[in-house]
């Protein structure tokens, strides 16, 4: 049965693996825009299939088109900025988990923007995680 849960624990699967398929290359001492090519063709062709297969029609607004490009431009930045971080010598263990926490942007930014609500539970939940990753990159 597919659940939000069940996609978003195959999500974090495939994103830990993205990401050390990434460390592999960048410490292969890969050029770092060929690599993202590649990898940005990759992930271009797998949406494209998955587009087909789900047989919508492709339907987005304007607004929702410059997010959806707002998010690319910023997903290629990242992208970068990560690929030359590791390239130039930081450790992969150390790198992406000073990325997650860009957990607490989003939760900042649905609070602003969606009016979601901040709990006690949230907040602690955040402040876990931000410790974790701490530790995580010492």
């Amino acid at each position: 049965m597919i659940t939000p849960i069940n996609l978003a624990i195959f999500a974090l699967v495939c994103g830990g693996l993205m990401k050390f398929f990434w460390q592999m290359g960048l410490e292969n001492k890969v050029d770092v825009p060929s690599f993202l090519v590649i990898d940005a063709l990759f992930m271009f062709l797998f949406t494209l299939v998955t587009y087909f297969i789900l047989k919508q029609p492709f339907v987005l607004s304007n607004r929702m088109s410059i997010a959806a490009a707002l998010g690319g431009i910023f997903g290629g930045a990242a992208m970068t900025a990560v690929a030359y971080a590791i390239k130039s010598g930081g450790q992969g263990s150390v790198i992406f988990p000073i990325i997650s926490l860009e957990t607490v942007v989003v939760v900042i930014l649905a609070f602003i923007v969606f009016r979601e609500p901040v709990t006690p539970t949230k907040l602690v939940g955040l402040g876990l995680g931000i410790t974790s990753i701490f530790v995580l990159s010492r």
